[in-house]
């Protein structure tokens, strides 16, 4: 028997066995490769001892601690030698081992105690296999070196605390806890790890707490609790005593995951430990993930924010967040993994959060994410939002966002996007807000041969606002802004923008748009289309930049109410300025649509004057139309009576012209024929000369005075009577034309 042995059969007589073992000699290393014999003490020794107490009748050699309910038994600075063999044993002890050396891994298999306590001990692992205890089960300051902590199927009373301690298993698993149940918490504050922790199934009543923990299995699980059942938080965050951050080299692994509390990893650090990913690979597989919480429901909020760092994908797939999805700060970059053109082929996702549910906000705010953010068919009861956030994703879908459902803002002010953003029937409750956003490299489209769209929002519902505007700077896109079929609430405000770089044919694609104000107000002219046809919104802004672009303005069917600002009566500038801006967006094209538009516009307004000086330059547009368009022969007659039509009567628009001409022309003849009377045809009758009644006879083509029969026209004055001839009979086809469309436009 060792003197060690001898001790404790001393404290045994003595009743004190809850009182240490140690002499007078200093603690023990247990780390040291040698120790003093007198320390041993045989674990098969102390199995039979504490199994053979229970047999003596009336042996009561435990004292009680003061104010405990629980007897204990404390061995403290020993080696136990041989194996510690209490496997399927009914102890009432809770047992304390303090800076003790296990040489062997404990057996507890199917034990039954009051509680273990292991404090600075080493040990090559614990078998501990459907353990039972009614109070804490404690590994605080422990180290394990090249063995298993195996927990599988136990169940633990009060809390599990694997403070500060070290678990050494590389490449196989350190803790094997499948269907562990604890009551209270399992605490790993500052615990290192370098293996798997494996905890599937598990369930927990309190929290689980592995704030400043390292955990190490590069390439591997370093945390597998697929299924975990935790009724309070899940903290992975900075530990509160040193402020030290939770790391991470390998995966997290939490599918399944039901967390009564919150999911924290604020100020965590992710590596994801593998190789990049080979060339085949499933897209959606993201095998660079760090952290997978799939199909998880939290009942709390998800802090992955502040400092937090990731090398991998964050993946919280068909996932249901009771809170809010809190992001903002977070940097997370898979840049490292794939050259820039692999990238394109297949982009790498730095968030992947497709069908999940959030019933509070998802805050992204300053984050900068290397990779493609996928939020496909994601609901956010709250705000999403993205102001100041780094969005690198060259030539990619940066932001993969179709089908979102936003139940307020979406707002993306201030933020640099390097790459596209995609929104294709997204429904937004409130406002889209990209005020002084960059948008640039848009994602490269390899079936078609062209670049995508810098924000795609064909077929979104936004209830309110789109702001694309500029703030603190001008917002900027060098790919097209897609809003084909989509319909807007209110504004639609494109005020001091930059739009196009010549890489993309459209630098806005409005197809369809409906909203109620537009505001295309650029600070320079588009680089590229404009494309408004079918569009329709009840107040138009526009300045001349938006007509400067350089593929022009498809306003075709595009139909508008009022304009932002009304131009007055009296101002004709503005509007000749107006024509001057869809003369020369036409090309050289007859394009009556427009001008039937602006003029519709002005007459609702009240405006009629302007409304028919924009009819006269249509129908001036539109001869010049027929002119081009005719063979060489008629190009002259075409563009007289066009002429003729303007001068006289503006294209019958303006009848009373016909008068002011019909007058003129009647001053002249009548002042030629009195200077230069004619002969009559039959002198027998003796006609009454008469200039005035000749002259008006010869200018209306219709109404017969009688004095053209009679007198007969020679030299000059046979020519001046053709030109009142000609003139009635142009003076009247227009007047009747003009009496036409005012009828016309009554009805």
């Amino acid at each position: 028997m060792t003197a060690a042995e001898q001790r404790f059969e001393e404290l045994l007589r003595q009743g004190r066995a809850d009182r240490s073992l140690q002499d007078a000699g200093p603690p023990l290393d247990v780390h040291a490769e040698r120790h003093h014999h007198d320390r041993e003490i045989r674990g098969e020794y102390l199995a039979r001892r504490l199994v053979e107490s229970l047999e003596e009748p009336g042996w009561r050699p435990f004292a009680r601690r003061s104010g405990g309910q629980q007897q204990v038994i404390a061995i403290e600075d020993a080696v136990v030698t041989g194996t510690l063999d209490l496997r399927a044993t009914d102890l009432p002890y809770l047992l304390e081992f303090v800076r003790c050396r296990f040489e062997h891994a404990p057996d507890l298999r199917q034990a039954n105690i009051a509680g273990l306590v292991l404090w600075r001990c080493r040990f090559p692992g614990i078998n501990a296999r459907n353990l039972n205890t009614s109070n804490d089960t404690v590994l605080r300051s422990c180290t394990s070196i090249g063995g298993i902590v195996d927990l599988a199927d136990a169940r633990l009373g009060g809390s599990l605390l694997l403070n500060d301690s070290e678990l050494r298993n590389p490449g196989h698993r350190a803790i094997y806890a499948d269907r562990l149940s604890v009551s209270g918490a399992l605490l790993g504050l500052r615990l290192q790890v370098s293996g798997e922790i494996r905890i599937p199934g598990a369930k927990v009543g309190g929290n689980v707490t592995f704030s400043g923990a390292a955990l190490r299995n590069r390439g591997r699980y370093a945390l597998n609790a697929n299924g975990i059942q935790i009724g309070g938080s899940f903290r992975c965050d900075v530990d509160p005593l040193t402020r030290t951050p939770f790391t991470v080299a390998g995966l997290l692994f939490l599918p399944s995951a039901h967390i009564a509390g919150d999911l924290r990893l604020r100020d965590a650090i992710l590596e994801p430990g593998v190789a990049p990913p080979r060339r085949g690979e499933s897209q959606y597989d993201d095998p660079t993930s760090t952290l997978v919480a799939d199909r998880g429901d939290i009942r709390g909020d998800v802090q992955i924010d502040q400092g937090f760092r990731s090398g991998g994908t964050i993946r919280m797939v068909s996932a249901q967040i009771g809170g809010d999805l809190r992001m903002s700060g977070a940097h997370i970059d898979l840049s490292w993994s794939r050259s820039a053109k692999a990238s394109v082929e297949q982009p790498l996702r730095a968030v992947h959060l497709d069908g999940t549910e959030i019933l509070g906000n998802l805050e992204a705010t300053r984050v900068d994410l290397r990779g493609q953010v996928r939020v496909v068919d994601v609901r956010v009861h709250g705000s999403f939002q993205l102001n100041r956030a780094k969005l690198t994703g060259p030539r990619t879908d940066v932001l993969q966002a179709s089908r979102i459902v936003v139940g307020s803002n979406l707002d993306c002010r201030d933020a640099d996007v390097v790459g596209s953003v995609q929104l294709q029937g997204a429904q937004i409750g409130a406002n889209v807000d990209l005020r002084s956003a960059h948008l640039i490299k848009p994602a490269w489209h390899r079936h078609r041969m062209a670049y995508k769209s810098s924000v795609d929002l064909r077929a979104a519902r936004i209830a309110r606002d789109l702001v694309c505007a500029s703030g603190s700077r001008p917002f900027l896109a060098e790919g097209e802004v897609q809003l084909r079929r989509a319909e807007i609430g209110r504004q639609a405000n494109f005020w001091g923008c930059r739009l196009g770089d010549g890489s993309s044919r459209n630098a806005i694609n409005a197809f369809g748009l409906v909203a109620q104000e537009l505001t295309l107000v650029p600070g320079a002219a588009p680089q590229g289309r404009i494309m408004l046809r079918q569009a329709q919104c009840e107040l138009l802004a526009d300045n001349s930049a938006l007509w400067e672009a350089s593929g022009g303005v498809d306003v075709e069917d595009f139909t508008y109410d009022s304009f932002t600002e009304t131009i007055e009566l009296t101002d004709r500038a503005a509007v000749l300025e107006r024509l001057s801006w869809l003369r020369a967006n036409s090309a050289g094209r007859y394009q009556p649509g427009p001008y039937d538009q602006l003029a519709r516009v002005f007459r609702a307004n009240g405006n009629e004057e302007h409304a028919v000086t924009v009819l006269i330059e249509k129908q001036r547009r539109r001869y010049q139309a027929i002119a081009a368009a005719s063979r060489p022969m008629f190009r002259l007659p075409v563009r007289l009576w066009s002429f003729l039509q303007l001068i006289t009567v503006s294209y019958g628009f303006r009848p009373l012209r016909a008068l002011i001409w019909l007058m003129l022309l009647t001053a002249a003849g009548t002042t030629w024929f009195s200077y230069h009377p004619l002969t009559p045809i039959n002198s027998e009758d003796h006609p009454v000369w008469n200039p005035f009644l000749y002259t008006v006879d010869q200018l209306m083509p219709i109404v017969n005075l009688g004095h053209d029969l009679m007198w007969q026209a020679h030299g000059n004055s046979q020519w001046i009577t053709v030109v009142l001839i000609a003139s009635g009979w142009i003076l009247a086809t227009t007047v009747a034309a003009g009496i036409t469309r005012g009828l016309r436009r009554e009805l």
